[in-house]
């Protein structure tokens, strides 16, 4: 039975855990991100199945998140590069890194993050887009955005926001 897909559901997490959700996506970007852009490549990489492979990279394709490039001509061999839309998931993946790094790697990172301009190990860190302090669950609060309504998947979410704000700090 195919899981029904999330995209109706009035949430910015659930329509994006539509695209990118299944388990082997961001070990697909992780790997697209690091270098390796060649189906096979990947494939050899990660272990996984062709045809899980393909639909993959096809739903990426799909929502802007992956192109094509012709590497070779003769045959006809394509390379998946990200787009913009797809290298904005970054943040993403940074903090799924940061979070298993801290609880599930005990033996320490398996793989370490550089920042160029500095050339030391970094992690990832949000942060406010205006002030730039950390952000933490502790120092936020959520309110209702312009797009919000009761619907599947957020029955009961709306009356644990906020109202829209009246004042013009947005």
């Amino acid at each position: 039975m195919p899981k029904a897909a999330m995209s109706d559901i009035v949430c910015s997490i659930a329509r994006t855990l539509d695209v990118v959700g299944e388990r082997w996506t961001p070990l697909i970007l992780r790997d697209l991100f690091v270098g390796l852009n060649r189906f096979e490549d990947i494939r050899r990489d990660l272990g996984i199945a062709t045809n899980v492979l393909t639909a993959r990279l096809e739903t990426l394709q799909q929502h802007g998140i992956v192109e094509t490039r012709a590497y070779q001509s003769n045959p006809v061999r394509y390379e998946y590069v990200l787009t913009d839309q797809g290298r904005d998931l970054y943040p993403v993946l940074t903090m799924l890194i940061t979070w298993g790094d801290k609880w599930l790697a005990p033996e320490g990172p398996p793989a370490l993050v550089v920042h160029d301009d500095c050339g030391r190990t970094t992690s990832g860190v949000v942060t406010c887009t205006n002030c730039h302090t950390p952000l933490t669950a502790d120092n936020v609060h959520w309110r209702q955005g312009p797009g919000a309504h009761r619907a599947s998947g957020t029955m009961l979410i709306g009356d644990y926001l906020q109202p829209p704000s009246t004042s013009s700090r947005t």
